[in-house]
């Protein structure tokens, strides 16, 4: 194979598809479950308003499954994205776009074998200046037979624009040439044409080109050639190009960069950010019962005016197996950088909303925004209510209306009625609105507690008087488990469910556990938060560092099959896109059920 390295460049460029790829006004991109228009925006660095331009009625509303036109604002020469169409391999775009097989893996971590299809979009990288398709080639070599290898050096090292070149002897003249080589006196005058006016002289060269049976022939064998290497199937190249797994360690080095302060008055933020290097402080025990070793840096990013380049420039974190943290968005957008350079997962647990996780592959967002729940939470809902009778009950304080929006469409789509009357309606109306056989659902449209404190005791009317057949619910937010300290009982008698990425109370197994852990550690009680920091620290860094040193640099494609058990956290780890990070998409739904028991519901198990 070696001696392909010289010539192969010639064949692939000259012979298949030398032609770089012309940048278009615009690209496709099928939506995915949760993705609105902020989040596609970011994720190819276009404004909201240029994707509106090309999709006119996409600022109203947008499904998963539709597809939208994206600006292509990228040019081949500094690497661009693509839309995957029919009949193109993934050997077919690293010669067309003149970079290696590998550099579009690298490129493109979440892309494989079995998502390499028509509709995905992927990023192309940059030309390379080195011999990509060569390189593309040899890597292949393999799965090549010897016979198509000497095929392709034959033809390399052929290409003479003519058979040869004839020495005209004594008496020769066009015409004896011609029957000579089987060619036409046109290809013999095409090929010499400073004698359509001049006789042949002994000694003089002439070329003489390939007949066209010859030309056939040559292209023909040509053309095999070219099938065998492109008929390389994409499950071959991508196994070539797998990164190598790192075996089994039982140490691993980590960095937690947050918030910390020491050296002022500790506020409530502080006290947090401390409860959650304390979580993870009893992450790291369990994990050395488990004979797995951890050193964790702990590192005090200050405020936001302070600025971590140092810290990334001195390469003291280079050695990392993760990152966790930071909190401030200046410090995430260094982190990133620093990550993508030195190829090192940044976790972010603190900030809901970090744009780098759309082209980092390395970034790992845990607090995602609630809005990239909602396509699941829905699933989940008719799930558990499969014969539903929605009332809504509209309020005028701190709407829910991008939720109860989406939730009317999915209604609609299921050709299910809902009715909306205002939070203030008394209980009779609303014990007219109840239908016998359904699963009489009510939802008020605010995350406030106002409209639910007036609320509930309507509700318990209701649940007292009606028909005992009659089944009757309240459905709410994530925010009702901080409300229900104070309104536990009513909660429990109405039925109310909830949905939310985290959960934990003092009634569930893993949460007694953990708080007589935290007590015995730091000899007080956890913060009344929500989430519970020291919960979040201890999750987060059990998952992350057993998932390290169980699998290495190739956690990443383990994450969603092996279990752990979180005591308030759920994981359900996804890329964004081909080349991005991750985010969390991981959802309950919590039971306060009127027989007074708590109920935790994980529907991906």
């Amino acid at each position: 194979m070696s001696n392909l390295k010289k010539t192969i460049s010639v064949v692939l460029v000259t012979l298949l598809f030398s032609v770089q790829a012309s940048a278009q006004e615009y690209f496709m991109h099928t939506v995915s479950k949760g993705q609105g228009l902020y989040s596609i925006s970011r994720m190819y660095g276009v404004t909201e308003d240029e994707i509106i331009k090309l999709n006119p009625g996409s600022e109203k509303v947008i499904k998963a499954g539709e597809q939208l036109k994206i600006p292509n604002r990228q040019q081949p020469s500094t690497g661009h994205f693509h839309t995957i169409q029919k009949g193109e391999t993934l050997y077919r775009l690293s010669v067309e776009n003149r970079v290696s097989v590998k550099e579009i893996c690298d490129a493109n971590p979440g892309l494989s074998a079995d998502n390499f299809k028509i509709g995905q979009v992927i990023t192309i990288p940059a030309v390379s200046d080195e011999d990509p398709l060569a390189s593309t080639f040899e890597s292949a070599g393999a799965q090549v037979s010897i016979k198509t290898i000497k095929d392709v050096e034959l033809l390399a090292q052929d290409t003479s624009k003519y058979k040869l070149v004839h020495t005209v002897a004594r008496r020769e003249t066009i015409y004896k040439l011609c029957r000579m080589y089987d060619i036409s006196q046109t290809e013999f005058l095409d090929a010499n044409p400073e004698y359509r006016y001049t006789k042949l002289r002994r000694g003089a060269q002439v070329n003489i080109p390939y007949s066209a049976k010859e030309l056939e022939e040559r292209n023909s064998k040509r053309q095999a050639a070219i099938s065998r290497i492109e008929s390389i199937p994409n499950q071959e190249l991508f196994k070539m190009n797998e990164s190598r797994q790192v075996p089994t360690r039982n140490y691993v080095n980590a960095a937690l960069i947050l918030p910390l302060s020491l050296e002022d008055s500790a506020t409530t933020d502080q006290k947090k950010m401390i409860e959650f290097y304390q979580g993870m402080l009893l992450a790291l025990d369990k994990l050395k019962n488990e004979r797995i070793s951890v050193n964790l840096k702990l590192i005090d990013s200050k405020d936001e005016k302070h600025s971590l380049a140092q810290l990334f420039e001195s390469g003291q974190l280079d050695s990392m197996d993760v990152v966790f943290g930071p909190k401030w968005n200046n410090h995430i957008k260094q982190a990133a950088a620093w990550s993508t350079k030195n190829h090192i997962p940044l976790v972010l647990p603190l900030n809901s909303n970090a744009d780098d996780v759309w082209n980092n592959p390395y970034v790992y967002q845990l607090n995602t925004p609630q809005s990239y729940f909602y396509d699941e939470i829905y699933d989940h809902f008719f799930k558990q209510f499969t014969n539903p009778n929605i009332i809504l009950l509209d309020a005028d304080e701190f709407k829910r209306n991008d939720f109860i929006d989406g939730l009317k469409r999915k209604l609609d789509e299921r050709s299910i009625s809902y009715t909306t009357v205002p939070v203030d309606t008394a209980a009779q109306p609303l014990l007219d609105l109840l239908v016998a056989g359904k699963q009489n659902i009510f939802i008020i449209n605010s995350e406030s507690s106002g409209p639910l404190t007036s609320m509930l005791p309507v509700l318990q009317i209701i649940n007292r008087t009606k028909d005992p057949d009659i089944e009757t619910h309240l459905f709410g937010y994530p925010e009702y488990q901080i409300y229900a300290s104070d309104h536990l009982d009513e909660m429990y008698e109405v039925d109310t469910w909830f949905y939310s990425w985290f959960y934990t109370n003092n009634m569930l197994q893993e949460s007694i556990d953990f708080g007589t852990s935290f007590r015995r550690a730091f000899s007080r009680q956890m913060l009344m938060s929500y989430p519970s920091f020291a919960s979040y620290g201890y999750d987060t860094g059990y998952y992350f560092l057993k998932a390290i040193s169980k699998y290495g640099k190739d956690f990443d494609q383990h994450l969603n099959s092996f279990e752990t058990r979180p005591v308030q956290m759920g994981f359900k780890l996804e890329r964004v896109n081909n080349w991005g990070g991750f985010i969390n998409r991981k959802v309950f739904f919590v039971h306060f059920s009127n027989d007074y028991k708590v109920q935790k519901i994980d529907f991906d198990k």
